[in-house]
């Protein structure tokens, strides 16, 4: 099997039983309330805790399934499993254990490493009680003091958050503050002020919850509470202060705490005012002292920034060796991100490899090569396998790299300012396996943010990488099915947008003997790249004899001289020259809303959704610009950026556009054309003409009306703020169970914070109307029917059933997962998790897409029969179609619809 299979051959999944036996505390009274189980599954993928065979509760047991922490990353959550049923106050109590444990070679290397003739699965499974805290009442007349004991809230220091502190100064102002709640109810922390110290503080030293709002954490969550650290820019941290005592107030909270930290009870209200009971909790955040950089000593630098708004988020940056400023004191700091040439001090933006957590890890920093001009960013990427560099952890190395230079211009009076550079800047990546493919990924899809690109030994994608031609559903699933089912990871497929990548320098590199990510691959990318375009500027180095990871493989001469033409060919003008010669492109986008521009061409909506859209661009020896278009509803063109790209166009007023000429000025015209297909005259033989939509508005905002279909579940990671989870009510019941295991999942994979919110808090509070929604449940609520019906009225929910287009979905066990428009950001998307049953509901919740080469369009019903032929269980499954909105009419937005061509039904 391995001569033929390679490494496919080897997964599989083994499905473990065991048994856990509880005996009962000294201290376990009768009406106390029942444990938790505190658990950590290291390498396995799901559990479940199940009452024993022979109890007459395990007839009627819905089994609940935990995600396991399968790639054993740092700092993860606890856990806490409630038990199936109740144990004995009295004699011990047993309790099945089935965990699911997938053998992946990524995880447990390959067997001939170890000199196993065959795999080797280790996992480990650990438990312990954890009793439900009953925190003392505080006194009426002391307003706050500490719980005696057993606090409902504890901190977690492992999840803090703190940027270092460089000669004094912080190295960001976001710092977090690791919570997690020990007990069955709700708790809001109100407040949090810095407490004073032995040691003396700068007066102006604080910190706060970030825009003083509450956060409130539900029961068994872990949330990392979002503060600013403030200080004057006059003053700094002496070095002797070694952490910051933070005193948190929190409160019992069983609605949406809406009151600001101002309004927390306070010693000095008047005795007469309303008091709600509060308790507080002492933290601590340690802070770490480095010194200065020069140009002959630097330390990795750990920064900090707010990701989505509310989530703090570290990364470490290498400083280069002189201020940019300094060697050209009359430049503008601002990057024309819209010339194809360099200015010299882009920062190199290097992903880490599947695994690596950088924070603990030294060993990738030190392998990068320190620039004279650039700053070299490593961004954790959420955690230290992310989401594969896509979706989530694209955004966060984007956006490291701004807050990088923010904190730059804004730190300290600008005592840093000189060596900051454009906030919108452009970037070199630059990353390693799964960073290499990472950075393969990121260029392709960003081209327009992207200046050169340096990926070592990266994958083409997930089916390159671990075949599927093992998979057990390829026996049975209608090719159909397949075909929209594949179309999820189109998305994620590098070869099929490796095109966009001409005229971008590319140094290609893998060792010989790499067996994790063999040769072939990047030499089958570079050859992809160099069908696009003979000529293109992409070089191939394989180290003869080299495996997957040594120490050198970025950092060396070669790489470096690479760069030094990146960053220094304007002062070669046959390099300056080359770079500029763009007579011809092809753009190809799978999903708009994850794509960017191409030398000022972008392309907007998809006129079918899941299919490949592409634009190509022809400039013809005088001049002349003619487009060609396949699959594309809109695009634009900004004419600034295209002349800066391509020297050869003729400024005239005629732009040919699918064999038709369109009136346009390519010469004067300062502000982005959008061009819109025309579907009111087409016919049976005739493509639909094009129209330029006159500027009645920001483009920016057009464009988010356009509100695109995402084309798979698992655009639900990428939110711009913390993700509500919506439940019926706070109560216990299985859609909050099911909210609060997602949400761990979100933490424990994606370092994505989530609020739990019911029906009755969701108009009540501002903060769900941003982020993305996920609706658990909540079916027959009139709020959510609404909501159904101001998308379009595809899915409906009557007479206890839910139908997709006057199609009813109701076998048994059936899960029913699907995206709709939010209902009040167009910028944000509402993921539904719907079932037919308890069972059905627990399906879904598995199938909820947390990593990448899940196969889950827009919407996905699967029913019973998944359990023994995989996705050929499928009952149904599609992308949508869309409809643009009256571009007239500035409140109208597109439209998600029924799609004959992306859609299956059983």
């Amino acid at each position: 099997m391995r001569a033929t299979e390679g490494w496919a051959g080897l997964q599989h999944v083994n499905v473990l039983r065991g048994w856990l036996s509880l005996r009962p505390p000294s201290n376990f009274g009768g009406d106390a309330s029942d444990p938790l189980l505190r658990t950590e599954l290291l390498q396995g993928a799901f559990f479940t805790v199940l009452p024993p065979p022979d109890s007459p509760e395990r007839k009627t047991h819905v089994p609940e399934w935990h995600y396991g922490n399968i790639y054993t990353l740092e700092r993860a959550p606890v856990q806490f499993v409630r038990l199936p049923v109740s144990p004995s106050r009295k004699k011990e109590a047993r309790y099945e254990v089935i965990i699911c444990a997938p053998y992946e070679i990524r995880l447990f290397g390959d067997p001939s490493a170890y000199s196993s003739p065959h795999p080797v699965l280790t996992l480990n499974f650990s438990v312990s009680l954890q009793l439900p805290c009953s925190p003392t009442p505080l006194l009426e007349t002391d307003r706050i003091q500490f719980p005696i004991e057993d606090p409902p809230l504890q901190h977690v220091l492992s999840h803090s958050i703190t940027p270092h502190v460089v000669d004094g100064t912080p190295f960001g102002d976001a710092v977090g503050i690791g919570i997690q709640c020990l007990d069955f109810g709700y708790w809001s922390v109100i407040r949090a002020r810095l407490v004073p110290s032995s040691i003396h503080l700068p007066p102006s030293l604080s910190v706060a919850l970030l825009d003083e709002v509450p956060v409130r954490i539900a029961p068994t969550q872990t949330r990392v509470l979002p503060l600013r650290l403030g200080i004057s820019s006059l003053e700094r941290i002496p070095e002797d202060v070694k952490q910051l005592d933070v005193e948190l107030t929190y409160v019992p909270s069983t609605a949406l705490c809406q009151q600001t930290s101002k309004e927390a009870p306070s010693h000095t209200r008047d005795a007469a005012q309303p008091m709600r009971t509060a308790f507080i909790l002492q933290t601590t955040l340690p802070l770490t002292h480095v010194p200065l950089w020069t140009q002959e000593k630097h330390v990795p630098i750990q920064a900090s920034y707010f990701f989505a708004k509310l989530m703090p988020t570290v990364f470490l940056v290498k400083p280069p060796m002189e201020a940019f400023c300094d060697s050209q004191p009359e430049t503008d700091l601002r990057d024309n991100i819209h010339t194809s040439k360099c200015r010299g001090n882009e920062p190199i933006l290097a992903l880490h490899g599947a695994g690596v957590d950088i924070l603990a890890q030294s060993f990738w920093a030190d392998s990068l090569p320190r620039q004279k001009y650039a700053w070299v960013v490593m961004p954790q990427g959420r955690t230290a396998w992310g989401l594969d560099w896509h979706g989530p952890s694209t955004a966060d190395a984007f956006a490291a790299v701004s807050a990088l230079s923010r904190i730059l211009c804004s730190a300290g009076a600008g005592r840093w300012a000189k060596w900051s550079f454009d906030t919108e800047t452009r970037a070199i990546l630059m990353g390693h396996s799964n960073g290499g493919q990472g950075a393969w990924y990121v260029a392709s899809r960003w081209p327009n943010r992207v200046c050169a690109v340096v990926p070592a030994a990266g994958y083409i994608k997930s089916q390159a990488y671990v075949s599927w031609c093992m998979s057990r559903f390829a026996h049975f699933v209608d090719p159909a099915l397949r075909a929209i089912l594949d179309s999820s990871l189109t998305p994620d497929d590098n070869d099929l947008f490796l095109g966009n990548l001409v005229g971008k320098p590319v140094l290609a590199l893998n060792g010989g003997e790499d067996d994790n990510v063999p040769p072939w691959q990047t030499r089958e990318q570079v050859g992809v790249l160099k069908t696009w375009d003979p000529k293109a500027d992409v070089t191939y180095h394989e180290d003869p004899g080299q495996p997957h990871w040594y120490p050198d493989v970025l950092l060396n001469k070669r790489v470096q001289d690479f760069l030094d033409r990146v960053y220094f060919s304007s002062s070669s003008p046959e390099l300056a020259g080359q770079a500029r010669k763009t007579a011809s492109l092809t753009l190809t986008v799978a999903v708009p809303a994850e794509s960017g521009s191409l030398n000022g061409w972008q392309i907007h909506a998809l006129k079918t959704p899941g299919l490949l859209g592409r634009l190509r661009v022809t400039t013809n020896p005088v001049g002349q610009v003619s487009t060609q278009t396949t699959n594309i509803a809109v695009f634009s063109l900004d004419p600034d950026a295209f002349h800066a790209t391509c020297d050869d166009v003729k400024k005239e007023k005629i732009l040919a556009i699918d064999g038709d000429n369109i009136s346009i000025d390519l010469g004067d015209s300062i502000n982005p054309i959008l061009f819109v297909r025309d579907t009111s005259t087409t016919g049976p033989h005739r493509k639909s003409p094009w129209k330029i939509l006159p500027h009645t508005e920001p483009l920016a905002s057009t464009i988010h009306r356009l509100r695109t279909p995402r084309q798979r579940l698992q655009s639900i990671l990428s939110t711009s703020a913390p993700l509500t989870l919506l439940v019926p009510s706070l109560t216990p019941s299985p859609e909050l169970s099911a909210a609060l295991r997602i949400a761990h999942a979100l933490f424990l994979f994606h370092a994505l914070d989530a609020q739990i919110v019911s029906v009755s808090e969701i108009e009540a509070t501002h903060a769900s109307r941003e982020g993305n929604l996920v609706v658990i449940g909540c079916a027959e609520t009139p709020r959510v029917q609404r909501w159904l019906e101001r998308a379009g009225g595809l899915w409906a929910y009557n007479d206890g059933a839910w139908y997709f287009d006057a199609v009813r979905f109701e076998r048994p066990s059936s899960a029913i997962l699907f995206c709709q428009p939010h209902p009040y950001d167009a910028q944000s998307v509402a993921l539904f998790i719907q079932s037919t049953d308890a069972v059905g509901l627990e399906r879904a919740v598995r199938l909820f897409p947390i990593r990448t080469g899940v196969l889950s369009p827009d919407w996905l019903v699967v029913d019973g029969r998944a359990d023994t032929i995989g996705a050929a269980g499928v009952q149904g499954a599609g992308v949508y179609g869309w409809t643009p909105p009256d571009m007239a009419d500035h409140h109208t937005t597109g439209n998600w619809v029924w799609s004959e061509r992306m859609s299956w039904l059983d």
